[in-house]
């Protein structure tokens, strides 16, 4: 399955909560507090699903997951390319 900027945007708006409408790809989710803690499982089982990955507990950090784009970056390079 494919993961885009918009699929990601709209679950986190209708299934996170996310009120930010000016949120756009490189805006930070996490570390601004738009999204928070109890919101990392959902999204990550959001993605997994969405993209055909399997997220390993080490994966889940700000590097990976604190931007739309982050998001995209990262699954990009779970799928090896």
């Amino acid at each position: 399955m494919a993961i885009s900027s918009e699929v990601l945007l709209d679950y986190m708006k209708n299934r996170l909560g996310l009120e930010a409408d000016d949120v756009d790809d490189a805006t930070p989710l996490f570390s601004s507090s738009l999204l928070d803690s109890f919101s990392i499982v959902e999204l990550m089982v959001f993605i997994e699903t969405q993209a055909g990955i399997r997220m390993d507990a080490w994966d889940v950090t700000l590097d990976n997951l604190d931007s739309i784009q982050k998001i995209l970056d990262y699954v990009q390079t779970k799928k090896g390319g």
